[in-house]
């Protein structure tokens, strides 16, 4: 069997009026899944007081976060040989249902689960979204429209925290997941019409263990993490046997990967530095400063007690600031060539705003966090869209989907461990220091009047629950102390919470530090001035030729 011919890039068959259709096409679909993303943060408050489960908060971003990782991979390994059309129209698809059957949910786990098929969708919009972007165009001007893409996923962070807050406050926290119903169909059409479809050449082998496997470790590692310390101990044999399942698991999807000719994620790209570096960048960002991120608006609508809307319109500065460093930082790469310190800069912008954080208090003015967020903003528009580029021109063509889902995937599940390891010191911290703040005397005060009440005062939310706040209020306010009491839980409330996200941001502080010094030691490639080309590797879904035997592409160093 011979092999076959040089696949042709998508930026060969398209004109110039083509390729701004499509990129439209593709910010649609982009700025459908960056939606979701920034308005769920802003009603989450809303969400537990209405449903309830404080203890499962962590799981209503991972469940998304987790799904949507978990199928990145296999769906950048599947858009190489067949093409992104159908990917990126079922995704929106699936987004779309999901979306309206998340904003009908009548309890927290039927919640959670809406939330895992959505997932799905958004796993595939943004692994086919990135890849068909760099189908598009050659890494030394690609900076120019990235910052377009990521001016579309600003404007979605700047509509939403906004548009979620006040739909929340004024309509229902269900109105920001039924908005996505007419943004998705929007998208829809657009992809039809404007992205082609791919010929299929190949039939390839496709690597469903290597995802499974991959898929299995993953959850299991984050099963133990929501669990541990809380329905678990640390050392207890089910958090245990989890990390160790999740341990052979990943031996198994190593093995898997070096013998399948197709391997969902092949290992020999991890054999070059400027690939390895920038994945471990994302992982440690996403696991880091976005993680302790969505805690913010706990912060914000728990401990300050401002409501939705007020908490959307303080986070619309970061918005802001990505949208200016990554036009600029797009530009002076296109220009210049080189984005080493550029990455460099951005990851110390984001420490030091990130250890602004860390000084926040019940009279912390919301002017001052809005200021943080600007700068919090330049930071995240000079690194996140930059590590795109770096990764997709550290591979050769026919990676660019693989390299692109890696880096989604790298990220989000960092942030997936972040969020859960979060949600675990929040959780965990607020109990312990609203045990010690409110006094034995008055829990006792309030469990004569009403067991319930004591357990209900320590969930940080509940006086987003009005009516059951209200109950608490005309009860214990009766008792002939009863202002006092509920006065000194509230400010109980307000410096556990505090003391739980200084932490969270601690942790955030020290992860951006880390990506600082990845960034330092990653070595600058030469940007390259065509879609084709770039390091040499195997070529995947093709025989060798018969004059000479060719290594297992499978295979580490090949």
């Amino acid at each position: 069997m011979q092999p076959a011919g040089p696949e042709t890039p998508l930026s060969d068959t398209l004109d110039s009026r083509q390729k701004w259709l499509l990129l439209g096409s593709l910010m649609t679909c982009l700025f459908v899944g960056a939606l979701d993303q920034t308005v769920v943060s802003t009603a989450t408050p809303k969400i537990l007081a209405d449903l309830g489960g404080f203890a499962m908060i962590s799981w209503l971003f991972t469940s998304y976060m987790l799904s949507s990782t978990v199928v990145i991979p296999l769906v950048g390994k599947l858009g190489d040989i067949y093409g992104r059309k159908f990917f990126l129209i079922g995704g929106v698809g699936i987004f779309m249902v999901s979306s309206a059957a998340c904003g009908a949910s009548t309890s927290m786990p039927m919640l959670i689960w809406m939330r895992v098929i959505q997932g799905f969708g958004g796993g595939m919009i943004f692994a086919s979204v990135f890849a068909t972007m760099g189908d598009l165009f050659a890494p030394a001007e690609r900076g120019k429209y990235v910052g377009l893409f990521t001016g579309m996923f600003s404007l979605a962070s700047l509509l939403g925290p906004t548009v979620g807050g006040t739909l929340t406050d004024h309509l229902s926290w269900r109105w920001v997941f039924f908005v996505n119903v007419p943004v998705s169909l929007i998208a829809m059409p657009a992809i039809w019409f404007n992205l082609p479809s791919k010929a299929r050449h190949l039939q390839p082998k496709l690597d469903f263990v290597g995802a499974a496997l991959l898929s299995a470790a993953s959850v299991m590692v984050l099963l133990a993490l929501v669990w541990a310390g809380d329905k678990y101990a640390w050392g207890s044999t089910e958090i245990l046997g989890l990390f160790g399942g999740a341990a052979l698991l990943l031996a198994g999807f190593i093995v898997q990967e070096l013998r399948h000719p197709e391997p969902i994620l092949p290992l020999h790209l991890f054999k070059n530095g400027v690939f390895l570096m920038s994945n471990l960048i994302v992982f440690t960002f996403g696991m880091g400063v976005f993680g302790a991120f969505q805690y913010l608006g706990i912060f914000i609508q728990t401990a300050l007690e401002a409501s939705a809307t007020t908490s959307g319109v303080i986070s619309t500065p970061q918005s802001l600031g990505v949208l200016a460093t990554s036009i600029f930082g797009g530009q002076v790469i296109a220009r210049v060539g080189r984005y080493k310190w550029q990455t460099v800069f951005g990851t110390l912008l984001i420490a030091v705003s990130l250890a602004m954080l860390t000084t926040i208090a019940l009279d912390t003015k919301l002017w001052h966090i809005s200021v943080t967020m600007f700068i919090l903003g330049l930071g995240f528009g000079l690194v996140l869209p930059t590590m795109s580029l770096v990764v997709q021109n550290a591979v050769s063509y026919q990676y660019i989907g693989v390299a692109s889902s890696s880096s989604q995937f790298f990220r989000q599940i960092g942030s997936v461990l972040g969020i859960a390891i979060f949600g675990s010191i929040l959780a965990n911290t607020y109990h312990d220091e609203f045990a010690e703040r409110f006094s034995a005397e008055d829990r006792a005060a309030v469990a004569a009047v009403n067991p319930a009440f004591v357990e209900a005062l320590d969930d940080p939310t509940i006086r987003l629950n009005e009516r059951q706040y209200a109950a608490i209020e005309q009860q214990v306010g009766s008792l002939p102390d009863g202002a006092a009491i509920l006065e000194r839980a509230e400010l109980a409330l307000g410096e556990s919470v505090v003391v739980a996200v200084r932490r969270i941001f601690y942790g955030a502080v020290l992860a951006a530090i880390a990506c600082a010094l990845c960034a330092i030691f990653m070595k600058e490639l030469p940007l390259r001035k065509t879609v084709s080309g770039g390091p040499a590797g195997p070529q995947p879904g093709r025989a060798p030729a018969v004059a000479a035997p060719e290594p297992n592409p499978g295979a580490v160093g090949h």
